[in-house]
């Protein structure tokens, strides 16, 4: 998958410069241009994003056994980062949150446990904004044949949805690790079958309060929305407005496009097309669809260089912390 995916990245960077220049350079570049100084203010609007998804995943936490605030928000910080710059970004993100959670002294059922479920409640946001984001474009578009693969396309994220949620409350998790372990026929793997099914009962425990599910979901639903408006500022800043609605299509739609394309690091080439595509069903310019898009990624750029370096701090750290253990367990004094 590591080779896949880094061959969709070419594949994808190859396609987005294609684009740009069937467009012409020098006109992406003066949207670019009209947008200025503007792209630093992209990062702010952003920003409560973050904040409202750490918000969010605070809420799912056990009784007493809550991370403190900045903890929670660090790890979303680079789990959001990793899934926008990094290969496989999606799986990537849960498990970087997951290890900044266990470095944060919190328990491996715990970490491990909320970040499954907060990766579901990122499903059901994905579905309400693509079915926001498809509406907006049969709404806006002349093409009424759009209707029914969007239907699908929102069926089949219920779908996803659904067997996800099966997934957690039947304890598939340990049920997979103990076939795993009797495949394996040998002692040393044994502890996964209890650690997994410590990971069922943690997940379990998070889903007998389902009022705080909701609400993170729905918190999660509404800062969502922060990137609509994102792409609606983009746009005026370029001299270049575009209807509410549209950006919201924008969201919705390639994010949903994004998503389902994860082993492509960042959806290069797949946002762009996508970008241009949905951009002249409503209106708007190819020259100014793909500044859009190249505007967030800038402000992807802003917000995950830094974040994905504080990790790597973290981890250089703990392996000099290994490392001089080891030293001392060698030194004979």
């Amino acid at each position: 998958m590591r080779v896949a995916a880094y061959i969709g990245l070419i594949l994808g960077l190859a396609v987005a410069i294609a684009l740009i220049a069937w467009r012409g350079f020098d006109t992406v570049l003066v949207a670019m241009e009209a947008l200025g100084t503007g792209v630093f203010l992209l990062p702010l609007i952003y920003a409560p994003h973050i904040f409202g998804a750490a918000t969010s995943w605070n809420l799912l936490f056990p009784p007493g056994r809550r991370p403190a605030f900045r903890v929670t928000l660090h790890a979303i910080w680079v789990g959001i980062s990793a899934e926008t710059l990094l290969p496989l970004g999606g799986l990537v993100a849960e498990i970087v949150k997951a290890r900044l959670l266990i470095r944060a002294a919190v328990r491996p059922a715990d970490a491990a446990s909320l970040a499954v479920v907060d990766m579901t409640v990122q499903i059901v946001t994905l579905l309400f904004w693509g079915v926001i984001g498809v509406c907006a474009l049969v709404d806006t578009s002349t093409e009424d044949a759009l209707f029914w693969p969007a239907v699908g396309g929102a069926g089949v994220l219920v779908i996803a949805v659904a067997l996800l949620l099966y997934a957690q409350h039947a304890g598939l998790f340990g049920a997979f690790a103990r076939r795993a372990v009797r495949r394996l026929n040998s002692k040393r793997w044994s502890g996964i079958t209890d650690g997994a099914a410590h990971l069922d009962r943690t997940i379990r425990e998070v889903y007998e309060r389902p009022w705080r599910i909701v609400a993170a979901a729905l918190i999660r639903c509404c800062t969502r929305g922060l990137m609509a408006v994102e792409i609606w500022a983009a746009a005026w800043l370029m001299d270049h407005p575009i209807a509410p609605d549209s950006a919201a299509m924008f969201v919705g739609v390639v994010g949903t496009i994004r998503a389902f394309a994860f082993i492509v690091p960042g959806g290069w080439g797949l946002q762009e097309g996508a970008y241009v595509l949905l951009g002249n069903l409503v209106g708007v310019p190819a020259d100014i669809a793909l500044a859009l898009s190249l505007a967030g990624r800038a402000r992807e750029l802003m917000l995950g260089v830094p974040a994905l370096l504080s990790w790597q701090v973290i981890e250089s750290r703990g392996l000099k912390g290994l490392i001089a253990g080891k030293t001392s367990e060698l030194d004979p004094a």
